[in-house]
């Protein structure tokens, strides 16, 4: 009888703990980047760039080709729907970007002239549309959302971005340019 019970035991805690859900593991490896200037619109949503609001402007930089390894796991239990514990599907990035250096490429203002960094004049943005100060070149994620703290003295905006894919490269783009009316 002992015997009878330790063995249903041990096979309904086997089937409790072997019951996580199918599921799978996505590598992502940041290959490319793509920047964007953009203004907010009066809501303060972004990115808008069917006007340019110069009061409201902004500069992103985020990964554009990805490389992607994903590795499945099944589970051989019976009870893998019954006892799912967590999100089956999970993604983790294997690189970031880092080391920003923002550029104008025409006179900005009286500070920042064509060729200057205007990394000074960035306060990250973060997910919750709060803008902080802090050293651009020193951050390293996969996505960079910037706001401009000072209001453009000359009509031309266009800037060079120029950063590091952690594991692959440099690089070096170039946002749109773009005309204030």
């Amino acid at each position: 009888m002992k015997k009878l019970i330790s063995l249903t035991i041990i096979l309904l805690i086997g089937f409790i703990f072997t019951g996580c859900p199918q599921g799978s593991v996505t590598w992502k490896t940041i290959k490319t980047v793509r920047v964007m200037l953009f203004s907010f619109d009066k809501n303060g949503i972004y990115p808008y760039i069917e006007e340019f609001n110069k009061n409201e402007l902004g500069i992103s930089v985020y990964a554009d080709s990805l490389s992607e390894t994903i590795e499945y796991a099944q589970s051989f239990s019976f009870g893998n729907k019954v006892f799912a514990m967590e999100n089956p599907n999970e993604i983790y990035y294997t690189n970031t970007i880092d080391s920003l250096n923002i550029i104008t490429l025409y006179d900005f203002d009286t500070d920042h002239l064509k060729g200057s960094n205007i990394n000074d004049m960035l306060l990250f943005l973060d997910g919750m549309g709060k803008t902080h100060k802090v050293e651009i070149s020193s951050l390293s994620d996969v996505t960079h959302i910037f706001k401009l703290s000072a209001i453009p003295q000359n009509d031309s905006l266009q800037f060079e971005i120029t950063g590091r894919i952690t594991g692959e490269n440099n690089f070096s783009e170039k946002t749109e340019l773009v005309i204030l009316n």
